[in-house]
C-alpha cells in the first residue's frame, strides 16, 4: 500500500474512533439525564441521582506567569507562597478518577497548567481512563510548551479528543495591556501556528483561539476577528467568553472591569455571526446571546448538582463563580458522592432550587447544565443536526 494511502487509512480509523468516543459521551449523558429526570419526577427533591455529579472542572495549579487585569490567580503565591506546597499530586488525581467512575467528563485548568513540571501525568491519567483532555495556555514559555505538548501528543492514545486553546485577547497592543506581558502576543501567535500544524498530523487534536472579553477589549473584538480571518484562521476556531467575577477562583472581585454594555456586546457578536459563517454557530454561543438578552431565561444552572469545581488543594465548590465551599476531598477519601450528600451540599442545592443563579453563562456551568437534562440534550441534538445538514465547510463539529 502506498504511504499516502496508508496515512489516509490511519486518519479514517482515528476519526471512526473519535466518532465512537462522541457517541459514548452522548449515551452516558443521556443515561445520567434520564436517571435524574426520573428521580425528580418521583419526588427526589433537590438531591441528584447517583449518576451525578457528572462533570468537574479541576484546577491543577494556581501558578501563573501572566499578569492579567481581569484575573488575580497569578497573585496567589505572592501573597501566600506556602500554599504552593499543598497543591494536588498526580497520585491523588488518579485516586480521584478511580474513586469517581460516574464522572462523564473532567476538564483541567489553572493558573497556567504548563507551569507544573508534571502536568502531562494528569492528562495521561485521564486518557488512560477514557477521558478527553484539554488545556488553555497563555503561551509565554513557547519553546517549552511546544516541546512538552509535542511529546504528549505522541503518548496519548488517540482514542479521545485533545482540545488545545491559545489565549489571545485582542490585537497586539490590547493583548499586552490585558495580559500584562510584553511580547506575549507574538509568542501566542507562534504557538497557535505550531498547534495548527499538529492538528493536521493528529486527527484527535482540536485547536482554537480563546479570548476573554472585558471592558478593556470587547469593542476591539470584531477588528481582532477580522485580523484572524485575514491570517487564515477559520471563524469556527475563534472562541470567546466574558470575564467573570470570582472570589475563590479568579480572585478578581476588586480589579475586574466586566462588560456591562450587554446590548452592545450582543450586537457585536450577532454581527460577527452574520459576517463570518462558522463564527459562533453553536448552541453555546446562541444560548450565551440569549443570556445577554435576559439572564433569567433559558438554561437553569445545575452547579452543585451535575457539576462542580475543585481547586488545587481539593476544596470543592459548586462552580468557579459562587464562593461556597462544600467540603474537601482529601478529608473524605476523594469520594465525590459522599461529599455531594453532605449537609453543606444539600443546603446549597435547596437554595438553588428556591432561587436559581443567573450570574453567568459559560462553558463550565450553564452549558454543562444543558447536557444534564433530557430536554437540554434534545435541544442540543436538534440544533446540531440542523447545523450539520446545512453547515458550511468550516462549521464547528458536534459538541458534547
Amino acid at each position: 500500500m502506498p504511504a499516502s494511502s496508508s496515512h489516509e487509512a490511519a486518519i479514517r480509523r482515528s476519526l471512526d474512533t473519535l466518532a465512537r468516543d462522541g457517541l459514548r459521551l452522548w449515551r452516558r449523558w443521556l443515561g445520567a439525564a434520564l436517571r435524574n429526570d426520573l428521580r425528580r419526577c418521583a419526588g427526589g427533591g433537590a438531591d441528584p441521582s447517583p449518576a451525578f455529579p457528572a462533570h468537574f472542572l479541576v484546577s491543577v495549579t494556581y501558578r501563573c506567569d501572566s499578569r492579567c487585569t481581569h484575573c488575580g490567580i497569578w497573585t496567589t503565591y505572592r501573597k501566600e507562597p506556602e500554599r504552593a506546597q499543598r497543591e494536588m499530586t498526580p497520585a491523588e488525581f488518579e485516586r480521584f478518577l478511580d474513586t469517581n467512575p460516574q464522572l462523564i467528563q473532567v476538564a483541567t485548568t489553572g493558573g497556567e497548567q504548563f507551569n507544573r513540571d508534571d502536568v502531562e501525568e494528569f492528562w495521561l491519567a485521564m486518557d488512560r481512563r477514557g477521558h478527553r483532555t484539554s488545556c488553555a495556555t497563555n503561551a509565554l514559555e513557547t519553546d517549552r510548551i511546544i516541546e512538552r505538548e509535542g511529546a504528549l501528543l505522541s503518548r496519548l492514545s488517540g482514542r479521545h479528543l485533545r482540545n488545545f486553546a491559545v489565549s489571545l485577547d485582542g490585537l497586539e497592543a490590547t493583548h499586552v495591556l490585558v495580559r500584562g506581558t510584553p511580547g506575549g502576543f507574538a509568542r501566542a501567535w507562534r504557538l497557535f501556528q505550531w498547534a495548527r500544524e499538529q492538528e493536521r498530523r493528529y486527527p484527535f487534536y482540536r485547536v482554537e483561539i480563546s479570548s476573554t472579553l472585558t471592558a478593556a477589549n470587547y469593542r476591539e473584538f470584531p477588528a481582532f476577528v477580522e485580523w484572524l480571518v485575514a491570517q487564515g484562521v477559520p471563524p469556527h476556531k475563534i472562541g470567546f467568553m466574558s470575564a467573570l467575577p470570582s472570589a475563590h477562583y479568579y480572585q478578581n472581585e476588586k480589579g475586574l472591569q466586566p462588560v456591562t454594555a450587554r446590548d452592545e456586546l450582543l450586537a457585536l457578536v450577532a454581527e460577527l455571526q452574520q459576517t463570518h459563517p462558522g463564527f459562533g454557530r453553536n448552541y453555546y454561543t446562541e444560548s450565551y446571546l440569549g443570556w445577554l438578552r435576559d439572564p433569567a431565561s433559558g438554561v437553569r444552572c445545575l452547579a452543585g448538582t451535575a457539576l462542580g469545581y475543585i481547586d488545587p488543594y481539593w476544596d470543592v465548590y459548586p462552580c468557579i463563580v459562587l464562593d461556597r465551599k462544600l467540603g474537601n476531598l482529601r478529608e473524605c477519601g476523594f469520594d465525590l458522592r459522599r461529599l455531594w450528600q453532605s449537609p453543606a451540599a444539600r443546603a446549597f442545592r435547596s437554595e438553588m432550587a428556591a432561587k436559581p443563579c443567573t450570574l453567568c453563562f459559560n462553558e463550565c456551568n450553564r452549558w454543562t447544565s444543558m447536557r444534564a437534562t433530557t430536554g437540554g440534550l434534545a435541544r442540543i441534538a436538534w440544533r446540531q443536526a440542523r447545523k450539520l445538514l446545512g453547515a458550511p465547510g468550516d462549521a464547528r463539529r458536534w459538541r458534547m
